[in-house]
């Protein structure tokens, strides 16, 4: 589209020259100290600047720029009147100034140029090929722009199509040089003049004053011109913001509180995780239905192991260093380093020395007995004592530091001590998880990680392993840990022997399914490529109305959360913002969130952007009001 402005010539008796310029509808940037979002022509709220005071030289011009939204100043209140503008400074004016319909590609135009506030003008300038950028392929946007390149980027802006030869130039500007032009037709309609020796020196770093008043004269305001109206009053800024949301967790896979209602509704285990993971299948599996999984416990300098029986009486310990064990009768082992090697201290103060220690305790496959269980401290992310049923420890020596393990069978054992779901929830609901969680530990099982010796931590960047805790756990009336170890025994087929030989798990295409889910969400999963970023055919955004039922009792169907003015306005990149609007997409998560500041600039982030910036319980924010 083409629009009409008027530019004022300076010949005595001229009158304003009208004359055609290119121009295209309008995008918005991020605001910068000293830049504004604000789309040319918008209502802007107009501002003084301490070094403008009204009868200075450029008063005028920047007071116009800032009424039209093109300028907001620098946060001290200046507008920096007599430093020289950046490359990047210029585009963001022109861009401004022009008002465009234009969208910048993804990728920045400039290896040397950000994501940020300058991208779009510079992509702009680009695009219309007013600017090419240096030989050597950047833009160098910090760096000052001299007179004459300026001159040359706003008349490649604005395009005149002037009727008559431009008449007046410059000695020190050469004709047929890069910018003669430009400066040429500034200079003929009085827009700029050179200085009292008569030269224009294009090679000189223009201001932002100089080059404000440029940009006042070629929009058509004539020095006569009314000034401008006063500012209204100004805008309350909230000092904090509440954050309205739903759901707990990354949103991929099974909603737990969503698996809890469909089970109440009636639904089966394999009704559910078909559900959410299809069309990943539930199957039987031989698939290392007897093997064993390590559990990493803790990483320490030193460690005592207590055992006791399940009755509370003090339990044993096996010590075996290499090849040889030795009985403790007293339940105590106290573990520590030394030159590379774990040394087991027993209590009639006998050492063992070995790169590896493995610890037994009766009740066990390796140790048939009373039924016994031994305690780590400082397991579960060095958060407690964990207290353990089944398997045995294994204690090798990681970077000058205990690492234990936890070895146990994962089809059964290892589920019995997992504390993802309280045992009190419905049977399927409970099946569910079980087989959920086995097809995760599974999918960890292809290799041990050196780092821990390990194939899972026992804490949530795994699953939340609280071993004995978890399968005892009753009240004075119910073995609420009972109800969890049927789910897991219900997903299981064992022999006459009571060794699983085929259990339950989530598989896809030959493979076991990466079972990954979530607490809740806010009513529809997402997509994982959303969250992390690889696709997975199983793994997609479907509406999840059972996470929010009312049968789910889900606590987080509903939160809120108080963020300050500073997190926000950062998150923005803004100085301050008084509202927030927010664009859902199809998984009922934010796509977009756009800020307004008191001065009616907009600033648009993405929802990851934004989760990024301003951690929260989930993705689901419904809304974010003023305090």
């Amino acid at each position: 589209m083409t629009t009409r402005l008027r530019v004022v010539r300076a010949a005595a008796a001229a009158a304003a020259l009208a004359i055609t310029f290119t121009v295209l509808p309008a995008t918005t940037l991020p605001a910068t100290a000293a830049t504004s979002t604000a789309t040319a022509g918008s209502s802007a709220t107009c501002r003084t600047f301490s070094d403008a005071r009204p009868g200075s030289t450029y008063h005028r011009a920047i007071t116009w720029m800032s009424c039209e939204g093109i300028t907001s100043g620098y946060a001290d209140g200046t507008f920096g009147t007599a430093k020289p503008i950046s490359r990047a400074e210029t585009a963001a004016f022109m861009y401004r100034m022009t008002d465009p319909d234009f969208t910048a590609p993804a990728r920045p135009p400039y290896p040397d140029v950000e994501r940020d506030w300058s991208h779009t003008p510079i992509a702009w300038l680009k695009d219309r090929k007013i600017i090419s950028g240096y030989a050597d392929g950047t833009f160098r946007p910090e760096q000052q722009i001299t007179r004459g390149e300026a001159a040359k980027v706003i008349y490649g802006v604005i395009r005149p199509k002037a009727t008559t030869k431009p008449a007046r130039s410059f000695p020190d500007v050469k004709p047929g040089s890069a910018v003669h032009t430009a400066i040429s037709w500034f200079a003929s309609e009085g827009i700029i003049s050179g200085y009292a020796d008569g030269t224009f020196r294009p090679g000189q770093a223009i201001t932002r004053g100089e080059i404000a008043k440029i940009i006042h004269g070629i929009a058509g305001e004539t020095e006569d011109a009314a000034p401008p109206s006063p500012a209204p009053a100004p805008v309350k800024v909230p000092a904090s913001f509440t954050v309205t949301g739903s759901g707990w967790g990354h949103g991929v896979g099974m909603s737990q509180y969503g698996a809890r209602a469909m089970a109440a509704g009636g639904s089966t285990a394999t009704q559910i995780l078909d559900y959410y993971y299809n069309p990943a299948t539930v199957a039987d599996s031989a698939h290392r239905a007897a093997e064993n999984i390590k559990v990493h416990l803790t990483s320490t300098t030193t460690s005592t192991i207590t055992s006791k029986t399940t009755t509370g009486t003090t339990g044993w310990l096996r010590v075996r260093a290499g090849d040889v064990p030795v009985t403790s009768s007293t339940g105590r082992v106290t573990l520590s380093v030394s030159g590379g090697g774990v040394v087991a201290t027993l209590p009639n103060g006998a050492k063992k020395t070995a790169s590896r220690v493995t610890l037994e305790w009766p009740g066990t496959r390796p140790w048939p007995g009373t039924p016994t269980t031994v305690r780590v401290p400082n397991a579960n992310g060095s958060t407690g004592t964990l207290e353990l049923r089944h398997g045995s420890l294994t204690v090798t020596a990681i970077g000058g530091r205990l690492n234990i393990v936890n070895e146990l069978r994962m089809t059964d054992e290892y589920l019995y001590g997992l504390a993802e779901m309280p045992s009190s929830w419905p049977a399927a609901a409970l099946q569910s998880q079980a087989i959920a969680s086995r097809s995760y530990a599974l999918r960890n099982m292809g290799s041990v990680k050196t780092a821990c010796d390990c194939h899972v931590w026992d804490e949530v960047r795994s699953q939340k392993f609280t071993g004995w805790d978890k399968e005892d756990e009753r009240s004075a009336t119910t073995h609420w840990g009972g109800r969890w170890t049927d789910a897991v025994n219900a997903t299981v087929t064992r022999n006459s022997a009571g060794t699983p030989i085929r259990a339950k798990g989530l598989w896809y295409g030959g493979a076991v399914a990466d079972a990954t889910y979530h607490s809740a969400n806010g009513g529809h999963t997402r997509n994982s490529q959303d969250v992390w970023t690889s696709a997975v055919p199983y793994l997609t955004a479907r509406p999840d109305p059972f996470s929010m039922a009312a049968s789910a009792n889900n606590p987080n169907a509903t939160w809120t959360a108080t963020i300050t003015q500073a997190q926000l306005a950062k998150a923005f990149g803004v100085k301050e913002i008084v509202k927030v609007s927010i664009k859902h997409g199809q998984d009922l998560t934010p796509l977009t969130l756009t800020a307004t500041t008191a001065t009616g600039q907009t600033a648009t982030i993405t929802g990851k952007a934004f989760r990024t910036a301003v951690p929260l319980k989930a993705a689901w924010v419904r809304s974010i009001t003023a305090l």
